[in-house]
């Protein structure tokens, strides 16, 4: 019995040496260099105007300046227009 729980004791602590595993990442965020499934390039001559013109853009549409909070939720059909403390476009991107 003393043998069976030694045994016992030894495999768990092996078990926690073991190297954790990759963990998969759920979210399938487009990258800089990923593709353009909003066609946000097409309105990168937006880039330093006033945020008026974003009246214009196409929806889905996500308008916000980098000091205000946003949900974390991605769709790579919305156009994420990112204001300054101005109103003035500074980024405009997919997600």
């Amino acid at each position: 019995m003393k043998t069976v729980i030694c045994v016992m004791a030894a495999a768990a602590m092996l078990a926690g040496c073991g190297a954790p595993m990759a963990q998969k990442s759920s979210s399938t965020r487009a990258t800089a260099s990923g593709p353009d499934t909003c066609n946000a390039t097409a309105y990168q001559n937006l880039i330093g105007q006033d945020a008026v013109v974003d009246l214009s853009l196409p929806e889905p549409k996500r308008t916000y300046r980098l000091d205000q909070p946003v949900t974390t939720d991605f769709n790579p059909a919305r156009l994420n227009i990112k204001l300054d403390e101005t109103d003035t476009i500074i980024a405009i991107d997919c997600g």
